[in-house]
């Protein structure tokens, strides 16, 4: 499965180049303006991509402490320590300590060295065992499948807040 592996690095790197460029120069402001009172802002959606990768690679399919956790980060950015964004309100989303957005990439650049760790090491039987999450199991194909899926709508969103307060090409 190394083929299958390195399609997934190539994924992980495309969408992480494509959020890095969509946030590139966002004022504070920006990074926190919310088209509508019920939608995210740029800020949430990084952290929230950056605590769902860590969170499934590191607590589901590693076992592991979280880097959200064992970094510290969450104590950096006083946020709770198990709060990865599911089932937050558009209240919660407002409420998000104001974090720059450099600080929220050193966190998620911190999390992908662990995530390209734990892929240099999976193995087939790693990939194909299910891991038991919210009731029902899941395999390793399809978390990371899925957080490919996550990710890259997310940054979808972010480079689409972009374009509405920066217009087209900006």
């Amino acid at each position: 499965m190394d083929a299958f592996k390195e399609a997934i690095r190539s994924g992980l790197e495309e969408y992480l180049q494509s959020l890095g460029r969509a946030i590139d120069g966002l004022t504070p402001a920006e990074a926190r303006w919310q088209p509508t009172m019920h939608t995210n802002h740029v800020a949430w959606l990084v952290w929230h991509m950056a605590r769902v990768e860590d969170s499934w690679v590191n607590r589901v399919l590693s076992g592991r402490t979280q880097v959200w956790k064992a970094g510290g980060w969450s104590d950096r950015f006083d946020m709770d320590a198990e709060e990865t964004g599911f089932g937050q309100t558009s209240e919660d989303v407002r409420a998000m300590p104001e974090i720059p957005l450099n600080e929220l990439m050193e966190y998620f650049s911190a999390v992908r060295a662990v995530t390209d760790r734990y892929l240099d090491h999976a193995t087939d039987a790693d990939l194909l065992q299910g891991y038991s999450h919210r009731g029902s199991d899941r395999t390793g194909i399809w978390i990371v499948g899925h957080i490919l899926v996550e990710e890259s709508q997310h940054t979808g969103q972010v480079a689409l807040i972009r374009g509405l307060i920066r217009g087209h090409g900006e």
